[in-house]
């Protein structure tokens, strides 16, 4: 697997110890190209605080979503999310011990990777039936096939949308008169609450690696009509096939928040991996056996030809 790493502000001290740590990660099958950041897009951008241009790195690295480990972070954006800090007089092995922590759970690919409400959104997809979800005071109420997911109060709502991948949810099955007795009337598309939430996780959703998805109907985020970035993504899943590494080529985004759409297009229901479509077309192909030379003159000809009504 090929790993781009960018340098911002980084003292010369310090470079000689990067440079053996990303060698270290050969041994983890992470092929690494380490260069001067020039701004432009990169897997992990390595910055220092205490120098002005690695700060100024930093802040288009928050901006953009991609995965920054930083050294001289003391009393600075501690709880940022897909930022790992380390001290400036870290041995080698430290560092490459947090590269490699950064890197290697973006490769797995199972629905099983992730965890609490959105794994539950995950194994339910298009469930027919309301699903009650509850994590200790928080509950909502879920519509897999009508795509809606419903909460008693806003601020249930958002506890749900920050407890995402929170262990300890739980659910069962519910009536349609329990969602309508209770009184359960703040809604929202189920498509634009996984949009959200799967952003605000997206350092820690696992890469959807270089399978190819696109969408099978237009997602509902009607309520996200200034999000530009989501709806690039829908309109190019909505054409033709995409994976995750091209579409953060093609659009410019961090990998990890396309990674993000694409885990909530999934949860909701509105996207598909075209890998078992192709697979199943090239299986279909290769069982039907090649047709005969008389075959092919007579089809040429508009002939019917064969054993069972005549037919080729």
């Amino acid at each position: 697997m090929h790993i781009q790493i960018d340098v911002a502000g980084v003292p010369d001290e310090l470079r000689p110890r990067l440079s053996l740590a990303c060698g270290l990660l050969a041994a983890e099958q992470l092929q690494v190209d380490m260069q001067t950041w020039q701004g432009r897009n990169c897997d992990v951008l390595v910055v220092d605080m205490q120098n002005g241009y690695g700060r100024l790195a930093y802040e288009v690295a928050k901006r953009r979503g991609l995965l920054v480990l930083g050294f001289g972070f003391e009393g600075h954006d501690i709880g940022t999310p897909g930022l790992c800090r380390l001290d400036r007089q870290a041995p080698v092995a430290a560092i490459a011990r947090a590269l490699k922590g950064m890197l290697l759970p973006f490769t797995a690919v199972e629905k099983n990777a992730v965890t609490g409400l959105l794994d539950i959104c995950m194994r339910e997809t298009g469930c027919p039936t309301d699903l009650l979800a509850r994590q200790g005071n928080v509950a909502v109420i879920l519509r897999p096939a009508a795509g809606r997911i419903h909460a008693r109060s806003v601020s249930d709502l958002l506890a749900a949308e920050a407890r995402l991948l929170n262990i300890g949810w739980f659910w069962s099955l519910t009536a349609d008169t329990t969602r309508n007795e209770a009184n359960w009337h703040i809604t929202r598309s189920l498509d634009s609450f996984l949009v959200i939430a799967c952003r605000r996780y997206h350092a820690r959703l696992p890469l959807l690696a270089d399978r190819t998805f696109r969408l099978k109907r237009w997602p509902d985020i009607v309520a996200l009509a200034d999000d530009v970035d989501s709806l690039r993504l829908a309109a190019l899943l909505h054409q033709s096939p995409w994976s995750v590494r091209e579409l953060a080529q093609r659009t410019g985004m961090g990998i990890t928040l396309v990674n993000a759409f694409c885990w909530a297009a999934l949860a909701g229901g509105s996207m598909t991996s075209d890998e078992s479509q192709v697979v199943a077309l090239s299986t279909r192909r290769m069982s039907q056996p090649a047709p005969s030379i008389l075959q092919r003159v007579a089809r040429h000809f508009g002939l019917k030809f064969g054993h069972e009504h005549y037919r080729v």
